[in-house]
């Protein structure tokens, strides 16, 4: 009811129901104005009886009929609040008290029903003179007034439930979870921040649940009764809580601090009639309770101290209103920022919390929690989302473990809700963790599956058959001119394909088309087909699969080193013995071992040219809002009833880089929902998105340059030098100076990263890893300006030894000669370009890594030092190696 207004709902025992004649039993001083037509009104259904264009003093008696007491909202909308009936009195209580008719109400007819209207002045003469009026309208009107305190008493039980209700832990934030190890931690400082009625602030990065800490802290409080209420501001920027509409971003500070003081403290404005329409704010619907503010680094300036000002002197006004407002409020923020980042001139009110605050260190830094949260996380959605409890192996927890968590809790928490979802047989393995499941996808990326015959080329059942059916007859054709043919290389074909064609295409492919020659290795594919024969399928050892980086690294430098240091290039049975090996080696690993483990954890080409294929301008990725919205299942992984899954063992989602995917296009034709794009992209996109990369790596791209010096160097003075130093056999020689050249080049990554790591503050693992990464572009840049020599001298006298071999006249009329001053051109070209997109590799991590750009520079300074002096030992070490007689 409005203020001043009141209206009376008697019993029933005058009603129709009970009595034929409501009229008998009117009181003799009513029946004698029923002679009188002008206080007798009859109305129809709708009809206003009383209203604010009619309203007067006079009092209605209900005779027959029903009638409604009509309010308007805001918005003008109708809403019935009370009915009357027969023997109602309506007007009394303003008569009574003098308080004006609201201007916002109605009373409407019901149906069909008649009135008898009195006047204020007969009205007070049958009080004063006839008891049988009076007494009876004093009780209904005492019974009313125990009837309006039973209803009050209600509403506040009600609101009290309600506000119970609303500020419910799992209601307001039900997938979060406190460690037990942190909350003994904090425990202290909860408690005592619990006892204060002064407002606080959380510090933590996003996921480490601010939100529950603070709702702990209104637990324990005596405002726990209260409610609990939280906006986010920056939500606040694009959607406005008091009118529920989207609306335009502010384009200006004033009117972004208008916008976020209406939010919090309410409006006032004109409406209908001459009335004031109030709109409360959030203080006023916190009114006693506690307030958590996310995000409140993004309030301005202006609004900061005036929230400040408000919490100070517990009063505020609204906007466009003129009367101090009293609000107690218990005020709880929260914030991303580091607290040296918070200053008294950009956050005045983040900056007088700072002694009322909690700090929050990330999960990672509280990796002893991450089991018992797991335990407690898989516990509460195994039973939410399948009706039993999962297990977890010992491999997976590790995963988990072992993961940066930049997300922290909620990360964890979305991380083992999907892990569940896509899990079979009740056990969750690590190809169910899908780590970093963002739902915004890249710009900059075109899907080639748009165009049809590029979809119709991968979804094809003959897609990647027909070139490993061709690849593999011709590796065993290659094999037998090595064995058999000329052990001349300037005449054995096989030779002469192998260096002069053979790697400078994998050091191409794997910029131009990523990892795609592995999808028709013939080795690959031979150890495929021997799986068909016999396959044990065993998981492939957890030690080795850890420390895979490293084996490759191995693998790889083992090929260089062995290239140099036996001459292979002069040697085409060497050759082939090599690659007959490693087809062996391949054959027995897939025989004993699951998926292809040879291609992913040992081959020293596959692995090589998987680490350059992060520098690809394409690559093969899940579109994560189709998978996070549609898919719970791993078909993408584990295949189908017809067709095999992964040969890497990657869940589409979960493929976030070009070394771990072949573009055997098994993921393309698997998937249900049409989730896997292939996408052509800016070059190198990948590297400059490395948060948390991996040492061994990052070891394999420094140790790559250094082997690439190594035999650089082996026709230079210096080594000559010390040859002559060292009185050792050729091969034990040159191992020597190998080994010293790739560790000296690491060793000045290190002390980079070392530097760095200072500056930056991080760990020098991470530093090293990220940067070392860095360096990628340039590694191709030297790899592929060391075979384009041999791609254009070699390559002419391919050609030629097969129109000599074998009479084709058309290859003579492709016999063609460079001058070695645009060959070298054309390499220094080539190390330029690496140097560049390394540097610009470099500034973007730096920049990522620490907001503050001097501060920036000063950390990514050393590696970019480091990529400008590799690349000019790399300019001399070309020139003497090919150049110099």
């Amino acid at each position: 009811m409005p203020a001043g207004y009141h209206v009376m709902n008697q019993s029933r025992s005058l009603s129709s129901a009970s009595s034929p004649d409501p009229i008998a039993l009117l009181p003799d001083s009513l029946r004698l104005l029923l002679a009188d037509t002008e206080a007798f009104r009859e109305y129809n259904t709708g009809d206003l009886v009383v209203g604010p264009e009619n309203w007067d003093e006079r009092i209605r008696f209900i005779i027959s009929g029903e009638l409604s007491l009509v309010l308007r909202d805001d918005e003008g909308e109708k809403l019935s609040v009370d009915q009357f009936g027969v023997g109602d009195i309506f007007g009394e209580i303003p008569f009574f008290t003098g308080s004006p008719w609201p201007s916002d109400s109605e009373l409407v007819a019901e149906g069909s029903c008649r009135v008898l209207i009195i006047t204020p002045e007969y009205f007070e003469q049958l009080l004063k003179e006839d008891p049988s009026f009076t007494v009876p309208l004093v009780r209904k009107l005492a019974r009313r007034v125990i009837s309006l305190q039973r209803a009050v008493f209600k509403g506040v039980l009600k609101k009290r439930a309600l506000k119970n209700l609303i500020s419910r832990q799992e209601h307001v934030f039900p997938d979060y979870m406190m460690g037990d190890f942190y909350r003994r931690k904090i425990a202290a400082r909860v408690e005592e921040l619990s006892q204060s009625d002064a407002p606080l602030l959380i510090i933590g990065e996003s996921g480490v649940g601010k939100e529950g800490v603070a709702h702990s802290i209104y637990r324990k409080s005596h405002h726990c009764k209260e409610v609990f209420l939280q906006t986010d501001i920056r939500k606040l920027l694009e959607e406005s809580y008091l009118e529920g509409v989207r609306s335009e971003l502010p384009g200006t500070d004033s009117e972004l601090t208008s916008r976020q003081e209406r939010v919090f403290f309410g409006a006032e404005q004109p409406g209908r009639g001459g009335s004031l329409r109030k709109e409360p704010g959030y203080f006023e619907l916190t009114e006693g309770g506690t307030l958590l503010v996310r995000g409140v680094e993004h309030l301005t300036r202006t609004m900061q101290m005036k929230l400040l000002e408000a919490l100070v002197t517990e009063t505020f006004r609204r906007q466009g209103g003129v009367t101090l407002q009293k609000a107690k409020v218990r005020f709880i923020a929260t914030t991303r920022l580091h607290p040296d980042d918070i200053s008294l001139e950009r956050h005045p009110l983040l900056f007088a919390l700072l002694d009322q605050a909690i700090v929050i260190p990330p999960l990672r830094t509280r990796r002893k929690e991450i089991p018992n949260l797991i335990e407690r996380y898989i516990k509460k959605y195994s039973q939410e989302l399948r009706g039993e409890t999962l297990h977890l192996p010992d491999e997976t927890l590790k995963a988990l473990v072992n993961h940066a968590w930049p997300g922290n809790e909620f990360e964890l928490a979305t991380t083992l809700k999907r892990a569940i979802l896509v899990s079979e047989d009740s056990i969750i393995r690590p190809r169910d963790i899908y780590f970093d499941l963002r739902r915004v996808e890249g710009q900059g990326r075109f899907n080639l599956l748009r165009l049809r015959i590029v979809k119709q080329m991968l979804l094809s059942p003959l897609y990647p058959a027909v070139l490993q059916s061709a690849a593999t007859p011709f590796f065993f054709i290659l094999l037998a001119f090595l064995f058999l043919g000329p052990q001349d290389p300037l005449r054995n074909p096989a030779a002469l394909f192998g260096w002069a064609l053979g790697w400078p295409i994998l050091i191409l492919g794997a910029f131009f088309c990523a990892r795609a020659w592995c999808a028709i290795c013939p080795i690959g594919t031979i150890g495929k087909l021997a799986k068909k024969v016999i396959s044990l399928e065993r998981p492939f050892p957890e030690s080795l699969r850890n420390h895979s980086d490293f084996l490759i690294a191995g693998a790889v430098l083992f090929i260089i080193w062995f290239e140099t240091a036996t001459g292979l290039r002069n040697y085409p049975a060497a050759l082939g013995v090599l690659l007959l090996v490693m087809l062996c080696s391949a054959v027995l690993v897939a025989i004993v071992f699951e998926r292809q483990s040879w291609c992913l954890y040992l081959c020293g080409l596959g692995g090589m040219i998987g680490v350059l294929a992060k520098t690809s301008l394409i690559e093969l990725r899940a579109n994560r809002n189709v998978c996070m919205a549609q898919c719970s299942s791993n078909l993408c992984f584990a295949g189908t009833d017809t067709r095999e899954g992964c040969p890497f063992g990657q869940s589409g989602p979960r493929l976030d880089t070009n070394r771990l995917c072949k573009l055997c296009g098994t993921c393309v034709k698997n998937c249900p929902h049409g989730a896997i794009n292939l996408n052509v992209r800016i070059p190198g996109q990948e590297l400059s998105q490395i948060r948390q990369g991996k040492a061994g790596t990052a070891f394999l791209v420094v140790g790559l340059i250094g082997g690439l010096f190594s035999e650089l160097a082996s026709k230079s003075v210096f080594y000559e030098m010390v040859s002559a130093a060292w009185p050792l056999p050729e091969v034990v020689e040159f191992t020597l100076f190998f080994i010293c050249l790739v560790a000296l080049v690491n060793l000045m990554m290190v002390v980079s990263a070392f530097w760095s790591s200072r500056i930056y503050k991080d760990t020098f693992q991470a530093n090293y890893s990220r940067y070392g990464m860095a360096l990628l572009p340039l590694t191709l840049a030297a790899f592929m300006a060391f075979h384009l020599y041999y791609l254009i001298n070699l390559g002419v006298q391919l050609p030629i030894l097969l129109s000599h071999n074998f009479d084709f006249e058309l290859l003579r009329s492709l016999i063609i000669t460079v001058p070695a001053h645009v060959t070298h051109w054309f390499q220094r070209i080539v190390i330029v370009i690496g140097l560049a997109w390394s540097l610009a590799v470099i500034y973007s991590l730096g920049r990522a890594n620490h907001p503050d750009r001097i501060k920036a520079l000063m950390g990514m300074a050393p590696h970019m030092l480091l990529a400008i002096v590799l690349a000019y030992l790399l300019l001399k070490a070309l020139a003497s190696f090919f150049y110099t007689q």
